[in-house]
């Protein structure tokens, strides 16, 4: 007489793949290798403000502003359109190599726009004192956070 048992293997379904030509596959990965691509550099130069000389810099500039910013939109001419965003706009002063300078950039992380703008404002008060970390090489090149926004590998 015959066993009933299951054989140990499950019946799966076979989904065959197309056969494209290779500059298809290469096309749907694209934007995907780009998005990458990006995350690397931005965890490079991240990396690389660890090692930045640190100074105390002052805050003279703390207000919220619109700008116009470029976005994809196929169904315009030109493929984008403009739109209006609001930023923080935070401007600092710091000593570097005996050179007073100014700056204005929050984070090595790129600031998109309408996100966080009333808590980076309280954050960073006009007169409040602040750690500014500037490139040795570029030293009007700064940052007042030098990390990159937790999660973000996590998210690719």
């Amino acid at each position: 007489m015959a066993s009933l048992r299951p054989s140990g293997r499950c019946l799966q379904k076979e989904f065959p793949v197309p056969h494209l030509p290779w500059p298809v596959y290469a096309m749907l990965l694209a934007p995907l290798a780009l998005i990458l691509i990006a995350a690397i550099v931005k965890t490079w130069q991240a990396r690389e403000a660890r090692n930045w000389p640190q100074v105390m810099g002052k805050v003279v500039t703390s207000v919220s502003e619109v700008r116009e910013v470029k976005v994809s939109d196929n169904d315009n001419e030109g493929g984008y359109r403009l739109e209006k965003r609001n930023f923080a706009n935070v401007v600092y002063e710091y000593q570097a190599n005996g050179r007073k300078l100014s700056c204005n950039r929050i984070s090595i992380g790129e600031d998109l726009g309408d996100f966080q703008v009333a808590e980076k404002l309280a954050k960073y008060p006009v007169g409040g004192i602040v750690t500014v970390y500037y490139n040795p090489a570029h030293p009007e090149r700064a940052v007042l956070e030098r990390d990159l926004p937790k999660g973000m590998w996590g998210c690719l």
